[in-house]
């Protein structure tokens, strides 16, 4: 029976060894160059194949972005193509950009994430259950657990009618069950948080954004909320594909809640965001958070899969960062590995078209993990 052990023992050993030296080995066998015609080939094949009009991805490795490119059309009509420059709506995407000013503030000391959130509202206070002694705090609203119910409009631009205000928002806001319970997937509740944002710092949610994060980045947008003049002429028009996979013209829409994600930035400037979150807070020397903000951010809440404006995912040993966006017209899907410091954002004029960057960032990992026998990707052709 020992001797049976031992070999038993003596086996795994040998396989978690070998396991070790295929990782190491896949390490240090990334080729950006097939890397870059692999993916090329691939997503030109989706894009044929599909009617997708533009797809544009920044790929990370360590504290860098290692290759960032844009493939198809911004405008289908026209045929202008998208490059690297071209600007998309980054959709939920940026509710990890929208946690980190909360977690910003918090280091600050200008709140704490687990007060009641309407400490910080005054005259805009919900109506939750801070009577029974479960107010909805920060946390609740960042990892979709505070148990409100509220309106989103969204509003087609050339309607000449404007959204509800955060403020006007919050009055409609009420609760549906105490806080902590249940995972919720909650637009509006960042819509709170954005109000919280101008209330304490006195400044517009954009003025924020840019000074404290975007700018930290290097990231020189002057309008993530409200495009400028000039970013309008880099816009990616926005398209539905139909069932004969042509892209079909989309109206471009406002939503009230564009702290959950109304926001327009390049692949390559939300990598940037995304290589501060690989190392510590700190993008170039620069440090938007601390280390033990990026724990609390990155760490999952309330037993569910989801942490601070991210998706938490485990798998063995590795940690996962994930999240997906959509707008009408528009796709983003972000893909992180905490553990190598690896990752991706791929953003695309195309709506509902998660589960095919999906595909696509998987892919992407694996390539800049170094796996060379992957296996083509499947068609994604409506038939």
């Amino acid at each position: 029976m020992n001797k049976i052990l031992f070999l038993l023992l003596f086996s795994l050993f040998l396989i978690s060894k070998n396991a070790i030296s295929q990782v190491n080995q896949t390490e240090n066998s990334f080729d950006l160059e097939q890397t870059k015609k692999r993916l090329t080939q691939e997503i030109n094949k989706i894009l044929k194949e599909t009617g997708i009009p533009s797809i544009s991805l920044a790929l990370i490795k360590d504290d860098a972005i290692v290759w960032a490119e844009a493939f198809g059309y911004a405008n289908v009509k026209k045929k202008l193509p998208a490059t690297s420059s071209t600007i998309y709506s980054t959709g939920s995407n940026f509710k990890f950009v929208t946690a980190t000013a909360i977690m910003q503030l918090a280091e600050a000391g200008k709140l704490d994430i687990d007060n009641p959130i309407n400490d910080y509202l005054g005259e805009s206070a919900i109506n939750d259950f801070s009577g029974e002694g479960s107010p909805v705090t920060f946390r609740h609203l960042l990892s979709h657990h505070s148990g409100l119910k509220g309106p989103i409009e969204i509003v087609p631009i050339w309607e000449r009618k404007l959204p509800k205000t955060l403020k006007e928002i919050a009055l409609e806001i009420s609760a549906e069950e105490p806080p902590g319970l249940n995972f919720k997937y909650c637009n509006h509740c960042y819509a709170l948080v954005g109000l919280a944002i101008e209330k304490i710092t006195g400044q517009t949610f954009q003025e924020y954004i840019i000074k404290h994060i975007l700018e930290p980045l290097q990231i020189d947008s002057k309008g993530p909320v409200v495009p400028t003049p000039s970013m309008v002429e880099e816009l990616a028009l926005p398209y539905n594909l139909n069932n004969n996979n042509k892209s079909v013209p989309e109206y471009q829409y406002m939503f009230d809640v564009f702290p959950a994600g109304d926001i327009y930035l390049t692949a390559p400037e939300m990598a940037n965001f995304y290589i501060a979150q690989l190392n510590q807070g700190s993008f170039k020397g620069q440090s938007i958070l601390n280390s033990k903000s990026v724990r609390m951010i990155q760490k999952p809440q309330f037993g569910s899969d989801y942490g601070l404006g991210t998706g938490v995912i485990k798998k063995g040993n590795i940690i996962y960062l994930r999240h997906t966006g959509g707008v009408r017209g528009m796709t983003t899907y972000s893909l992180l590995e905490l553990t190598s410091k690896k990752g991706l954002y791929i953003a695309s004029n195309a709506g509902d078209i998660r589960n095919i960057l999906a595909e696509i960032a998987d892919l992407s990992l694996k390539l800049i993990n170094g796996e060379t026998e992957i296996d083509p990707l499947p068609s994604f052709a409506k038939k």
